[in-house]
């Protein structure tokens, strides 16, 4: 078997610390004279802080009392497989270098969302592999990009990864002593994602986030942002330029368990108590509750009619992006997603169709010449609900001249509005008429 010389020096430095007799303890630093070294191995990932990011990505911060003494000069520590080393900061003492075992971390991992910026324009997809050429998966199809064109990655939407712990060496020149030693660092996963409970009798909203957990954390405090930090990858060997908005937020105080606050363009929340996660558990944790403003609406443009509301968001803060389950009373009746929605401003959620509730479209009048097209539509709208019902038609005029409609419609850009009342087992026309020439 043969290995690289940055895999077997990685090795040896593992079978070093290793063979020392070094006692390890979680959440410990211990000295090794033999080595000139302080090692911290644990089995949980230390953490003070927590803040998990909409899109994959986590911020972690810690500190750690850790005594320097005559020999030392180096410290040693270990972070989680899916830690982007080069995120990584270390103060409390002098750093002088930091060295990181590399072999297990990715710089982009099968599954991420990217978009790969070239010289003649750019690629959003799923990353598939990289050789010669990087491939992402878009449109059912697979984009195949020269790596010699590329100038810029952006990671969109990172996935989890899986393997040994990254090793870090920190060569300091610190006096002995006695020194509070700080680490962060964004690592790919866990994630969170909200949910929504909406009864629709009463307006009352709970938002639920749940968090995919991927490591053993003990006594830290929880930070969940809506959004995700922009990391972006640049030059030839693609280290990353900038981490956008890493920092976590000051907070302040509502009720239930969870703080809100604003950090530059995120909207966080912190959980009061301290909490504890085991690894590849789910935790779901309630996160905010209150009253929003809904109107229900009728609506179509082409296949069945859909009964969706209006979500007016009257709380204090934001609704992120997530999925909204609808129920009456006690009985779910349907869901829908959600895309982030800003304090008083709306969101549309379709709950369920309307099956008796009946819209048909049939072309009427249709001329077709050389260099001229009119086409004439004809909307029946036919409800068999129990009582009257209103409902919006919409239909696109593709940026036609539009001659003429009955009723008048509202024409916004290419799209033609109606608002029609039906009563009880009747029945409402509408026709409109476009053309266009070329």
């Amino acid at each position: 078997m043969r290995f690289s010389p940055k895999k077997l020096a990685a090795l040896l430095l593992i079978v070093a610390v290793c063979t020392v007799g070094v006692a390890f303890a979680a959440m410990k630093f211990t000295n090794n004279a033999s080595t000139d070294s302080t090692v911290l191995q644990t089995t949980e990932t230390a953490a003070d802080k927590v803040t998990v990011y909409g899109n994959g990505v986590t911020f972690i911060e810690y500190t750690e009392p850790i005594t320097l003494d005559n020999d030392t000069s180096t410290v040693q520590f270990y972070l989680p497989s899916g830690a982007l080393t080069d995120t990584l900061t270390v103060t409390g003492i002098n750093v002088a270098t930091i060295t990181t075992n590399q072999e297990s971390q990715p710089l982009i991992a099968s599954g991420d969302m990217i978009t790969v910026y070239t010289a003649d324009g750019s690629y959003t997809g799923k990353f598939i592999s990289w050789d010669t050429m990087l491939l992402i998966e878009a449109d059912n199809g697979t984009i195949m990009i020269p790596d010699t064109s590329i100038t810029r990655i952006v990671l969109n939407q990172v996935v989890q990864v899986q393997g040994p712990q990254i090793l870090v060496q920190v060569t300091t020149n610190s006096p002995p002593g006695d020194y509070q030693l700080n680490v962060s660092y964004l690592m790919r996963g866990p994630q969170w994602t909200p949910t929504y409970f909406v009864n629709l009798d009463t307006s009352y909203l709970q938002c639920w986030a749940t968090i995919e957990n991927v490591e053993s954390w003990s006594n830290f405090t929880l930070v969940l942002a809506s959004g995700g930090p922009h990391l972006v990858y640049t030059s030839s060997d693609f280290q990353p330029a900038s981490i956008v908005n890493a920092a976590l937020p000051a907070s302040y105080s509502v009720s239930i368990d969870f703080t809100p606050s604003t950090t530059d363009e995120y909207h966080e929340y912190t959980y009061g108590p301290l909490l504890s996660f085991q690894e590849n558990t789910t935790v779901r944790l309630l996160l905010f509750n209150g009253t929003v403003s809904l109107r229900q609406e009728y609506f179509w443009t082409d296949g069945d009619v859909q009964n969706r509301y209006h979500i007016n968001d009257t709380l204090d803060q934001p609704l992120a992006s997530g999925t909204v389950e609808f129920y009456r009373g006690q009985t779910w009746v349907g869901e829908d997603s959600i895309g982030y929605t800003p304090v008083n401003a709306e969101s549309i959620a379709i709950v369920n169709y309307a099956y008796d509730i009946k819209v048909t479209a049939t072309v009427t009048k249709s001329i077709e010449q050389n260099n001229y097209e009119d086409q004439g539509i004809n909307i029946t709208i036919q409800n068999y609900e129990p009582t009257s019902i209103q409902i919006l038609i919409q239909q696109d005029t593709n940026g036609y001249d539009l001659v003429s409609t009955t009723p008048q419609a509202t024409l916004v850009g290419s799209t033609l509005s109606w608002v029609i009342n039906v009563e009880v087992n009747g029945t409402a026309t509408i026709y409109y008429e476009w053309q266009h020439s070329w």
